[in-house]
């Protein structure tokens, strides 16, 4: 894995150089977060669910 470069205007940080590789996997954790943020905000509701067994015979 190569280090991040990071681009400096008028002093300030503004932009990152990643590995390609680590951009993936940074986005694989983001979405995974973003998954279950998701499925904690479906726990809370008040949605019926049911499992999949119960539809298997309608297919």
């Amino acid at each position: 894995m190569q280090k991040p470069n990071i681009i400096v205007k008028n002093g300030e940080p503004k932009a990152v150089i990643l590995d390609l590789r680590e951009y993936g996997r940074l986005l694989e954790i983001a979405e995974a977060k973003s998954d279950l943020s998701e499925l904690k905000k479906i726990k809370k509701s008040k949605t019926l669910f049911r499992p999949i067994e119960e539809y298997a015979g309608r297919l």
